[in-house]
């Protein structure tokens, strides 16, 4: 018997359906090396204030978190960061967190028109970047500032809670009725509270306030009289 017939277009379209599923599967490993992410916010790098920050330690991370948590980390007076990963400590340039070493290796991953390092800089409290093709520069708050609004926003509440106090007692604006107030609530808690601790202590409520036990009063009868 001869070997079956294997027909040509059966062979094409079976030998197109694996070229496209290989061509579908370099793409999806292009597209998932050419986004390298930051460990630590999950975001792809850029040349911003993303761009890849090179530790001692070897490890990289995105200029953003560096620049964050020297922000949130008052005990290192931002002189060092700590590595997430490691623990290893990196002293911080003069110049902030943009002067650390850009890692040229996750730079190159990125496309083209993002593998040069623009000019990102620290003001104040913020990051910025600069570009000669925009106006104005562009910031970002770097978590210091956030920080700062949460505990002048919890004081302001504590403050506005000791006013609302104040004005349903009547006392807002009024110091001599307060001195007053707080002489009277003084005195009446001595009265209260002294009695008490003197009956715990002694036991008996006639010893705190030295009374004595009365005696029994006897009265004298008329002196019988003699006669002559």
């Amino acid at each position: 018997m001869g070997e079956p017939e294997v027909s040509p277009v059966t062979r094409t379209s079976s030998s197109r359906h694996q070229h496209q599923s290989a061509a579908s599967r370099n793409d999806q490993d292009n597209a998932w090396d050419a986004d390298p992410e930051c460990s630590i916010c999950f975001c792809a790098y850029d040349n911003t204030f993303k761009t890849p920050k090179l530790l001692e330690c070897t490890h990289t991370f995105c200029l953003e978190c560096l620049a964050r948590f020297v922000a949130i980390s008052p005990e290192q007076d931002g002189t060092q960061i700590t590595c997430p990963l490691c623990r290893q400590p990196t002293s911080v340039p003069e110049h902030g967190t943009p002067d650390l070493a850009t890692s040229e290796e996750v730079l190159g991953q990125l496309p083209s028109d993002k593998q040069q390092a623009e000019r990102v800089y620290l003001d104040g409290k913020k990051l910025c970047y600069s570009n000669p093709m925009i106006p104005n520069c562009v910031c970002i708050d770097i978590g210091e500032q956030k920080l700062e609004e949460t505990v002048r926003r919890e004081e302001t509440r504590r403050r506005s809670c000791g006013h609302r106090l104040l004005h349903f007692l009547g006392f807002h604006g009024n110091w001599k009725r307060l001195v007053v107030f707080i002489i009277v609530l003084m005195v009446v808690f001595f009265i209260i509270l002294w009695p008490l601790q003197c009956f715990v202590t002694s036991g008996s409520m006639t010893e705190c306030f030295g009374e004595s036990p009365q005696m029994p009063t006897t009265f004298a009868g008329p002196k019988p009289t003699l006669s002559s």
